[in-house]
């Protein structure tokens, strides 16, 4: 299949973080080089079929997106069926997926939604969580653009889809990278005592191994190699404070393969301040 023209698709529930996700949204579309749709889901009953009508909402936004970026191809959709049911389908035949982290009716105290965690979850493709979109929901607040774009990092194959596409946002944007693995303490040491200097040294060379290729692929891209002491999730949570976005892998090492969203993951999109990219091959 031919995916270079697949769309980046973001869901718009009416919210300002709504529309603060399709800037993401639109942003991702002319720095790929892709096509924009912006979906409405009616939340509805009925059977899984494109609406009649295309809903005000969606084409406000897509004249919002056009303002944003003129010269952006934007089309819109509104579909009967629940929001994460809906953005889920569509990410079949799907580039990448944006969603704000809570939209109307969420609960003010949570950082990321049902629909957010769902969409991650179960996606076809790549989904951007953006944290607290409402920030950028009008032209008036730029989009963070120096920070650098932090990876975690674990050894893992769906860390290495991961760091794939960090690298390829870091590139686009002409930022640094920042890859990060956390490591501990070994759970049962027998009373020996541990050389944490020596371990902390090891997994920085294992991470240094594991970028080495990507480093040659994207000889541009400042890498900066962190190898951090701690659980993972709370190691990737604070090293997020200064992050322009943190990129992981669904599934970490040890997860279970049923899991379609493992732990960490998990709890970084639950506690990061920063839009969370999760990884999926399309």
């Amino acid at each position: 299949m031919n995916t270079d023209r697949q769309p980046v698709i973001v869901g718009v529930d009416g919210s300002p973080a709504g529309f603060g996700a399709v800037r993401w949204a639109a942003d991702e579309a002319v720095r790929h080089g892709r096509p924009l749709r912006i979906t409405h889901a009616l939340g509805v009953p009925g059977p899984f079929e494109q609406a009649a009508d295309e809903h005000e909402l969606a084409l406000h936004a897509a004249i919002e997106a056009r303002g944003w970026q003129p010269g952006l191809h934007v089309t819109t959709s509104t579909w009967h069926g629940s929001p994460a049911h809906v953005l889920v389908e569509q990410s079949r035949h799907a580039s990448l997926v944006v969603v704000g982290s809570r939209g109307i009716g969420g609960f003010r105290s949570l950082l990321v939604g049902s629909v957010g965690l769902q969409t991650a979850a179960h996606a076809y493709c790549p989904v951007l969580v953006v944290h607290h979109a409402e920030r950028w929901a009008g032209p008036e607040c730029p989009l963070p653009r120096h920070q650098p774009v932090v990876v975690g990092a674990d050894g893992s194959a769906a860390s290495e889809l991961a760091v794939e596409l960090a690298f390829t946002e870091a590139a686009s944007r002409g930022v640094a990278l920042t890859a990060v693995r956390a490591w501990e303490e070994p759970a049962h040491r027998w009373r020996r005592p541990v050389d944490l200097t020596r371990q902390a040294a090891a997994a920085r060379d294992a991470l240094a191994a594991d970028l080495e290729a990507w480093r040659a692929k994207y000889p541009t891209v400042p890498v900066e190699l962190r190898a951090v002491r701690g659980a993972p999730a709370p190691v990737l949570v604070a090293e997020a404070d200064n992050a322009l976005m943190v990129v992981l892998g669904p599934r970490g090492k040890g997860g279970f393969e049923e899991l379609r969203l493992g732990s960490v993951t998990q709890q970084v999109l639950e506690h990061a301040p920063a839009p969370v990219l999760v990884a999926r091959r399309c």
